[in-house]
């Protein structure tokens, strides 16, 4: 009798459980291979040169090593992280539908109820469809990628700002300076300010005393910011081929306001901003230009 109930058990198990044991580990194995082909091929297209072209339309290609370009890593790291989640989701899918075909259910019915599913709940979930809509949009346009520090806004107000940590089909999240991780819905997003593609602008104001001789420390304060400009160990935060502008950009009775406004690499003007702050203090100290 046990014997029995041991070879019925066996016999069991060896069909259907069996079959959808196999095809579990086939469909795990799968997501596995195809991720790891996906990793090699983001890895080889972040390495490989970019051809450049000629305006006699002559085509370039550097081989050996050459600069790192930070854009086109962080925009396939991007779609790194969107397909890696697509095959997930997609052989996950199929593999479910093959197990329930394995125990006898039958399918049809239940992509014919899921269609219809489907129709109403996409009239209740018109907001997630924008969201995943916008986000391919956005990726498709390259308006930002994962490392760029940006400003995301709606009408009227900003949602969030700071650095792109990850980039989904329905949320985007980042990081602010204050540390805080924000989660936005892409489909709230209708304008999008971008520091880190091209270039970006770093801003240093500074409040001088009353009495100051704006012209002459105008001139001065040129002066010094172009030759700061000179020095190799600002190249990588300065594009050191573009002329700073000073300005006044404020006066009132307690204080007259320089404003300095330099080219920095992208991402980069904060960084290059507090430099100059530095660098600007410590010249205003030693020639004796009052601050207010």
């Amino acid at each position: 009798m046990a014997e029995d109930q041991i070879n019925n058990a066996w016999a069991w198990f060896t069909g259907a459980p069996l079959r959808a044991l196999i095809i579990a580990l086939f469909g795990l194995l799968t997501v596995m291979v195809l991720r790891w082909m996906l990793t090699r091929v983001m890895n080889r297209l972040q390495r490989a040169p970019l051809p450049t072209v000629d305006t006699n339309g002559r085509v370039t290609l550097t081989l050996g090593d050459v600069p790192a370009d930070h854009a086109r890593i962080r925009r396939l790291r991007t779609l790194h992280q969107l397909l890696a989640s697509t095959i997930g989701v997609v052989i996950g899918v199929v593999t479910g539908i093959m197990i329930l075909g394995t125990f006898g259910v039958n399918i049809a019915p239940l992509i014919a109820s899921a269609g219809v599913v489907g129709i109403a709940v996409a009239f209740g979930a018109q907001s997630l469809v924008s969201d995943v809509v916008t986000g391919l949009f956005m990726l498709v346009e390259n308006q930002y990628n994962v490392g760029d520090r940006v400003e995301l806004g709606a009408i009227g107000n900003i949602l969030a700002a700071g650095t792109i940590e990850e980039v989904g089909l329905r949320v985007t999240t980042l990081r602010d300076d204050d540390g805080r991780l924000w989660y936005v819905r892409n489909g709230q997003i209708l304008r999008v300010a971008n520091e880190s593609q091209g270039w970006s602008l770093a801003v240093v104001e500074v409040a001088l005393a009353p009495e100051t001789d704006l012209s002459s420390v105008r001139e001065d304060v040129h002066a010094f910011v172009a030759q700061q400009l000179t020095d190799p160990a600002l190249a990588a935060v300065a594009l050191t081929d573009r002329d700073p502008v000073v300005r006044v950009s404020d006066i009132s009775g307690g204080a007259a306001v320089l404003q300095v406004r330099v080219h920095a690499q992208p991402g980069q003007n904060q960084q290059l901003a507090s430099i100059l702050r530095r660098r600007l203090y410590a010249e205003f100290t030693r020639t004796g230009i009052k601050l207010a």
